[in-house]
């Protein structure tokens, strides 16, 4: 169990099993509460931006959303890009997903407390639906490894360890990659990892030279 996610809260971490498992341990206990299950096998995770719900796609190309108190999934839809989803991202208005394509679809999410009960006990049994993606971001021509919000929900990080220099950022409001920045000279090498500070403040970018490259974002220091 070598990928996992921690909810907001810090009080569910859900792992990624095999055959199509999420496995959810409390955050507090490190005890095991509960399993999720999907068709294939699972690559990629992520919790709402409350901690009501998490989201889990894969081999199939489906993404599952299960609420996280009665572990139901609420929904199960088919990602237009078709191919093995590779990275998950949320924020309260927007869904990311990443496939191993290099296309990034963003969806609307909007989260209904009305589904706090659920559909079904298991993705597995409810039928996909279709769903049409706001922008599909086709700036990565290999696998979108990661994906990363920063904490306003205003930028969207978006990168692949399968070239060089594969790291593109997308301005979420407009749906438009910044042109800027990086650059062609930016010393990123093959980028493993990125985040954002909370504020928003710094960006950081893990590469495969072991260095963790810290870059300032201006705007969030002028505000």
């Amino acid at each position: 169990l070598e990928k996992f996610t921690v909810s907001p809260s810090g009080d569910v971490i859900a792992f990624v099993g095999n055959d199509g498992y999420i496995i959810l341990v409390d955050g507090k206990s490190r005890q095991w509460i509960g399993d999720l299950k999907m068709n294939g096998s699972v690559r990629a995770i992520t919790f709402s931006e409350d901690g009501e719900f998490i989201m889990g796609s894969g081999s199939d190309g489906d993404v599952y959303k299960w609420n996280v108190r009665s572990r139901r999934c609420v929904e199960r839809f088919h990602n237009e890009d078709g191919t093995i989803t590779s990275a998950l991202a949320a924020t309260s208005n927007f869904l990311a997903v990443g496939s191993e394509s290099g296309v990034v679809n963003l969806y609307t999410e909007k989260y209904s407390r009305t589904s706090l009960y659920g559909r079904s006990d298991s993705g597995v049994g409810l039928n996909a639906t279709e769903r049409n993606p706001l922008k599909s971001i086709m700036n990565l021509t290999t696998s979108a490894d990661s994906l990363k919000f920063n904490a306003d929900g205003q930028i969207l990080a978006l990168s692949t360890r399968r070239e060089t220099n594969g790291l593109k950022l997308l301005h979420v409001p407009t749906q438009t990659v910044f042109s800027n920045w990086p650059t062609s000279k930016t010393p990123l090498k093959y980028v493993w990892s990125t985040d954002f500070s909370p504020g928003s403040k710094y960006f950081a970018v893990g590469n495969d030279h072991g260095k963790c490259l810290l870059y300032r974002l201006k705007h969030y220091w002028d505000e």
